[in-house]
């Protein structure tokens, strides 16, 4: 491929699909180069069948990423708690080698670095840097490949999902938990999932953020205002059936499917989306609709 301004540039594998180049984005991670190659492809090649025309619910979560109304929970990697240690240790290479550049210009140790002022950097600590960039890289794509392998597997397996947003910035607030809450990646998660649905032709339907506290029992609907974070298992005082919080999330998020055709818009935040009063309460199988004929 050739690049402006440096010129021919060797790439590890061929064009992935055909049709017009519409343009190109070069970024650089660590050590590693990246373009990404935008095609203008027909219908035909950009959806995909489904394998399967489930109605499911979907909840998200810290300790658990996602709960699916059928019960199943599926654990995130984790990436960045289980690489933080390595992090640190290659983190604290870099201070030792930016207080010995500091030494080498006069500066005592533990002095602030003056306006202005730069340091000498030394092969070790230009190689110091790039461990520490490559380690965040190594978490990234971790992350990065769950949440399409979960998004594509949810998205190819059923026609309709119910799922509860999360208000992101607001729960990034609570220190004690902010961590944990960006290892998971939430925000990405709902942006692939919305794409992915499309191509596959799922509807996605955006529960209200008080099916967290309502009883998932047929029938029964109650609303316990007192439930906290710390509370994985309750007792609905009204149909006194004990619920696990994560399996009963997922399947109050489930209850709007029921009453919503499959048919509908995909889409998050859509104030409108499956709430019109003339629907029969039947998910229709719609299977590859998404496809266009012929």
């Amino acid at each position: 491929m050739r690049i402006p301004k440096i010129g021919w540039v060797r790439i590890t594998e061929p064009l992935r699909f055909s049709g017009k180049i519409l343009g190109a984005r070069v970024t650089r991670r660590a050590d590693q180069g990246f373009i990404a190659i935008q095609v203008a492809v027909s219908q035909l090649d950009y959806h995909r069948p489904r394998t399967e025309n489930g109605q499911k619910g979907a909840d998200v979560g810290v300790k658990t990423f996602v709960t699916l109304s059928t019960g199943e929970k599926i654990d995130g990697p984790k990436a960045l708690r289980k690489a933080l240690r390595r992090i640190k240790m290659r983190q604290r290479a870099i201070g030792r080698k930016l207080e010995a550049a500091k030494g080498q210009i006069g500066l005592p140790q533990n002095a602030p670095i003056p306006q202005g002022t730069h340091l000498p950097v030394s092969h070790n600590r230009a190689k110091a840097t790039l461990r520490v960039g490559n380690s965040h890289l190594r978490v990234a794509n971790i992350r990065q490949d769950f949440l399409h392998k979960t998004s594509n597997r949810l998205c190819r397996e059923n026609q309709t999902i119910g799922i509860e947003t999360l208000a992101i910035e607001g729960m990034l607030k609570n220190h004690h938990l902010a961590q944990a809450i960006a290892d998971q990646g939430f925000g990405q998660f709902f942006t692939i999932l919305q794409y992915q649905a499309d191509r596959y032709g799922t509807q996605l339907i955006t529960a209200d953020r008080s099916s967290s506290k309502l009883c998932s029992t047929p029938g029964c609907g109650y609303l316990n205002k007192d439930l906290t974070l710390k509370d994985r298992e309750w007792t609905c005082p009204s149909c006194e059936i004990t619920h696990d919080r994560d399996i009963n999330v997922a399947t109050a998020t489930a209850l709007p499917v029921a009453t919503h055709s499959a048919t509908d818009a995909t889409g998050f935040g859509d104030p409108a989306l499956g709430r019109e009063s003339d629907f029969d309460g039947k998910v229709t199988p719609v299977r590859d609709e998404a496809r266009p004929a012929g």
